[in-house]
């Protein structure tokens, strides 16, 4: 019950002014006197989730920008190139965010709380904010298939069986269809990812387990 009576603001005044930023507390005083008084102030579980999400962001800023030749997701290979119609120029940017490819779809089971996400380029992530994955199509001498950077792509609902979401793509080098559903097994909710692809010549299906999700690393 003590943890009560710290004074937290002037605690996080002396913190902010400490290390040059500005005094969060004024700040948040002033935005209140924009509008109409309020019943209650800002939503704490509002302000955690910023905190989280621009503490993500800081690190893909730290990360992204300087390795712009690995195969990023969907969102960063589409948002970080300057001659994408989803690029945003990042000079001013503190954090860097996904703002253009928020589109997931969730895949359930009624009654559970667990929904996989995949992604428009067919990036799976089983777990909330957990890692993901990623399948690709490589061979030795050619250019690979790698969803995240292929223009010819499309995804649809499958509802005959199980509700299922279907991202199939197509380069020179071959096909990929990438099926992720949830079943229930032994009583609970399981995440069954299918991968099938088709090459000409020899070439491999790789599946890489990545350490980021659709918003970030």
């Amino acid at each position: 019950m003590w943890i009560k009576w710290l004074p937290w603001s002037y605690l996080v005044k002396r913190g902010a002014k400490a290390h040059g930023f500005i005094d969060p507390v004024t700040v948040l005083a002033a935005l209140r006197r924009f509008a109409q008084p309020a019943e209650v102030l800002e939503p704490l579980e509002l302000l955690r989730a910023g905190v989280a999400f621009h503490a993500r962001g800081l690190i893909n800023s730290r990360v992204i920008q300087h390795n712009l030749d690995w195969v990023w997701p969907y969102w960063v290979e589409r948002q970080f190139d300057p001659s994408d119609d989803a690029f945003i120029p990042r000079s001013f940017s503190v954090t860097h965010v996904n703002l253009t490819h928020r589109n997931w779809t969730a895949v359930g089971i009624p009654g559970f709380e667990q929904m996989p996400i995949v992604d428009p380029r067919g990036l799976v992530t089983p777990h909330f904010d957990g890692w993901s994955l990623d399948g690709w199509i490589v061979a030795p001498n050619r250019p690979g298939l790698y969803p995240s950077r292929s223009r010819m792509a499309g995804q649809v609902l499958d509802m005959d069986d199980h509700l299922a979401v279907i991202t199939r793509m197509k380069e020179e080098i071959g096909e990929l269809e990438v099926r992720v559903e949830m079943v229930r097994e032994d009583g609970g909710p399981i995440c069954r990812v299918q991968y099938r692809a088709r090459a000409p010549e020899d070439a491999f299906l790789a599946v890489s387990l990545r350490p980021y999700n659709p918003e970030g690393v």
